[in-house]
């Protein structure tokens, strides 16, 4: 593993109409939120003292940012998406640009699926269909679906994209969300299939004890592009504290967190200069 010290990230912008432009000197600091929720991810972006060529880059809806980061050796994708808003704010001695983007923001937005089936197809083909109304996202890995949707024989399904995505999904109980331009499913209860867990502990950059909870396990860790949404992790702990709520006359099991989670959620929060540079993770027991 590569030695997790020299902190490193670029951000490419990319307008629709102008050439691309890729920031890795500049001072940044970022919060990127990713989960298996059908929202669309988020990211929050602070430039510090970009020049008038930049802030011109950034001015319209929509234009693509991408945020990659970690340490050096080891730097990866955190964040996709178009921008959704900002604003330029003054300090005495720096100008700030804030950005504010959604991962698939457009597509969710504004797709809208109609179609009449008639002929029985399998959700996964239903799926694919709907996807294809997304024209800015592609199909990634569809897991956890159904083989067969027969009750669909003759019926004729009309709305916006992601209400007909949400209304499957609670049907047949699968999760459903758009993850660095790719649109994915899977069970919840289990991970994307085909990656190895990513092992959590001292020697790989975990920070203090994880947190038991009623679903699984937050934990906090240095800086790691690998923890995405559906991804399995592996904790190895010699600890761990309890968080469980206001609850009552339940047994908890005494545990060390060790085990292997779903990642439900992970949010990448940094500074380039000082402060944090972490994942901080939200996952499910398998």
């Amino acid at each position: 593993m590569a030695r997790q010290y020299i902190r490193k990230y670029e951000l490419t912008i990319s307008p629709v109409d102008a050439d691309s432009r890729i920031i890795k000197d500049l001072r940044v600091s970022f919060e990127v939120t990713k989960s298996i929720l059908s929202y669309p991810n988020l990211c929050r972006i602070s430039i510090f003292n970009p020049n008038q060529d930049t802030i011109s880059a950034i001015e319209s809806k929509y234009t693509q940012i991408v945020l990659n980061a970690g340490y050096e050796g080891s730097m990866g994708l955190i964040f996709k998406g178009e921008i959704r808003n900002g604003f330029i704010s003054k300090t005495k001695t720096d100008k700030i640009v804030t950005l504010y983007a959604g991962d698939g923001e457009k597509d969710w937005q504004n797709s809208f699926f109609n179609r009449t089936y008639s002929e029985s197809v399998s959700m996964r083909q239903v799926i694919a269909d709907v996807i294809a109304t997304f024209k800015n996202t592609s199909q990634g890995a569809l897991e956890g679906l159904p083989q067969t949707a027969d009750k669909l024989l003759g019926q004729t399904i009309s709305g916006s994209s992601k209400d007909v995505l949400d209304g499957f999904a609670k049907e047949y109980g699968f999760t459903w969300s758009i993850q660095d331009g790719e649109l994915v499913t899977t069970p919840l209860e289990e991970p994307l299939q085909g990656d190895e867990a990513v092992v959590l502990n001292a020697k790989t950059g975990m920070i203090n004890s994880p947190t038991i909870t009623e679903i699984g396990v937050d934990v906090t860790c240095l800086l790691n592009p690998k923890l995405l949404p559906n991804r399995a992790i592996k904790i190895e702990s010699l600890g761990s504290d309890v968080a469980i709520g206001n609850l009552y006359f339940r047994e908890i099991k005494t545990t060390s967190g060790e085990g292997t989670y779903k990642i439900d959620e992970v949010t990448f929060s940094g500074d380039s200069r000082e402060g944090d540079w972490i994942s901080s993770i939200k996952a499910r027991r398998i």
